[in-house]
Parts: C-alpha cells; sequence; structure tokens
C-alpha cells in the first residue's frame, strides 16, 4: 500500500510539473530589479536640486521625459529651465504628485515582481540586457515609455481603477479597469516583449496581427508563469470565461466573415484594441478577443512542438506557418 501510495504521488508530482513547462527554475540567477523615482528627484528642484545635477543623474531619462512625455522640448534650449519650472509648479500636477506618493510610498512589491520576472528573461535568453527602469509623473499621459535600455512607467496612470482623476478625466470604465498598481510589472514586461520583438508582417492581414499578439502574451506567460491566463489578458474572470465558452463560435465567425485575412486596418482596431466588447459580437464579449485567439493558436503551435525553444517562438515571423503548423481547431 505504501509503494502504491508513493508511486501515485510521483505521478500527481510529474503531471503537476509537466502541466506548466513554462515553471522553469530560476532560483540560480541572481538579478535585483530597482526602479529609479525620477519623478522625485525632478520636483526635488522646488526644493532646492539643481537641474544640472538632475541631467547628471538622469541624462537619457530627462531627455526622453521632457521631449516625449511632457513635450517641453530640447533639454538644452535656453528656455527649457523656465518651461520646466512652470510644469513644476502646475497646482494640478502637484496635487497629481501628493496622489502618487500617497499610494506608493515605494515600489517594493513591483520590483519584486518584475525582479522574478527579468530572471525568467534570463533564462529564455541570457545574451539580453535588462533594461534600466524609472518611475514619472507624465501628466497622465504615456502609461510606459521605452527608448534604448531604459523603460519608464507612469504612475499617475496606475492609482487604482476608482481614482477621482480617472472619472474626471472621462477615462472610460473599461480602461480604469486595468489602471491599478498591480498592473505596472505586467505592462512593464509587456511594453519590453513589444519593443524587443516587433511585428514584422507579410501581408498586414488580421491574422498576422493576431498571432503576434499571442506570441507576445506567449512571451508574457513565460516571463510570468504564476499568472492565471485571464490575468494575462488583463480579463475579468467573467470575460475569460465567455471567451473559452464561445471559442469554436468566435473563430467560427472570424472565417466566415472572411476577416481573418482581411487587411482593413478597422479590422485590428475591433479585434486587437482594448474595447468594452467587441463590434460583431454579443455585448457580454470582451475586447482584444483577437488577441486571446491569437494566444490560443500559439499555445497550439508549441504544444505541437514540444522541442521549440521560446527563443525559436519568438524569430518565427511566419505567421501563416505558425497558424498552419497549430493545426488549431477549437
Amino acid at each position: 500500500m505504501r509503494r502504491i501510495v508513493f508511486s501515485l504521488f510521483i505521478l500527481i508530482t510529474f503531471v503537476a510539473c509537466q502541466s506548466n513547462k513554462l515553471k522553469v527554475d530560476v532560483s540560480d540567477i541572481e538579478l535585483d530589479i530597482k526602479i529609479q523615482r525620477f519623478e522625485k528627484d525632478l520636483f526635488a528642484i522646488k526644493q532646492g536640486t539643481s537641474l544640472e545635477s538632475v541631467k547628471t543623474k538622469y541624462p537619457q531619462i530627462l531627455k526622453l521625459y521632457s521631449e516625449r512625455v511632457i513635450q517641453l522640448g530640447n533639454i538644452d534650449d535656453l528656455n527649457y529651465s523656465q518651461y520646466l519650472n512652470k510644469f513644476l509648479n502646475d497646482s494640478t500636477m502637484n496635487i497629481v504628485l501628493k496622489r502618487i506618493d500617497s499610494v506608493f510610498p515605494n515600489l517594493k512589491a513591483q520590483e519584486e515582481e518584475l525582479t522574478e520576472g527579468f530572471k525568467y528573461l534570463k533564462y529564455y535568453f541570457p545574451n539580453r540586457k535588462v533594461p534600466k527602469l524609472f518611475s514619472q509623473l507624465s501628466g497622465f499621459n504615456q502609461s510606459i515609455v521605452v527608448d534604448e535600455g531604459v523603460i519608464g512607467v507612469s504612475l499617475d496612470k496606475y492609482l487604482g481603477e476608482d481614482c477621482d482623476f480617472y472619472a474626471l478625466l472621462r477615462r472610460p470604465i473599461y480602461l480604469r479597469a486595468n489602471m491599478t498598481p498591480n498592473r505596472i510589472a505586467q505592462d512593464i514586461l509587456l511594453a519590453y516583449g513589444l519593443t524587443e520583438f516587433p511585428f514584422k508582417p507579410k501581408t498586414q492581414n488580421l491574422m498576422e496581427q493576431m498571432i503576434y499578439q499571442g506570441k507576445v502574451l506567449y512571451f508574457l506567460q513565460a516571463l510570468l508563469p504564476e499568472k492565471a491566463e485571464f490575468d494575462i489578458m488583463k480579463y475579468k474572470e467573467k470575460d475569460f470565461q465567455w471567451c473559452v465558452d464561445n471559442e469554436p463560435q468566435v473563430w467560427a465567425y472570424l472565417i466566415e466573415q472572411k476577416h481573418l485575412f482581411s487587411t482593413d486596418a478597422s479590422m485590428a482596431r475591433n479585434y486587437i484594441n482594448d474595447a468594452p466588447f467587441t463590434t460583431g459580437m454579443p455585448q457580454e464579449s470582451p475586447g482584444r478577443i483577437g488577441t486571446w485567439i491569437g494566444l490560443q493558436i500559439v499555445k497550439s503551435y508549441m504544444e505541437k512542438h514540444k522541442e521549440l525553444e521560446l527563443q525559436a517562438l519568438m524569430a518565427n515571423d511566419d505567421y501563416a506557418a505558425i497558424l498552419r503548423e497549430s493545426a488549431y481547431q477549437p
């Protein structure tokens, strides 16, 4: 009896390990991610910190922030200091900064999640460099900003779905649902994937865009293997369940309507972009359903090619071949 029980334990353990092939051991990879609090150092200029010291500490970041995020222009412009002081003394920006300080007294939770995520990156892609990370106050502009070797996160875009600022700015409720602190690490890793593995279409049809998005989501799953798929998709569980329950019908609709190989840009907007629901389908459907189908195709492809490494998948831009070899049929 003991032998049978022990054998069953071994079998259950084996099955559990095999159920998530992306859950690999990264415990021996040394990494400690820190997010530089750029917004704190920038606004410290009001308390006497010199602009030159900020330029010295953040040469690339200050330029990126000034030109692409808050659009003050060139940091070497003669009037730059005047423009920056006006921004730093703006009453609204200072109210937002106080809210950021209250929601994010530190970024330890995000740094811990990112440390684990980038450990998985180093496991799968040992030669890729981990970017430097910084936080910022963007004036409710981009959530994530990327430049060579750096990624910035706008903390004012992650203050919580019930934040009164978002209601005042009339942000749609379906977008506010993911404007929360627990999305920061995930969005940084997603931005990394989208930047490092850019879309290289052959015909620019919907199928290619769906499978590309599916590849990036699979990459994200590899970096965050503990997250459930609905979480990776940034869906509520009921929305995810709708996708699971209606997968055959969604696929049939794409085929019957001849949308799959359409090069009409409106198709991508409907099936790939954020939306309260997918046009043409019931209002119970979530947005971005094309990306979810793309992920299912990629998962089917990887299941059919168990020997394939993540590096090989991300290097494969033959989306038609991925679809064909996936034998996807919900």
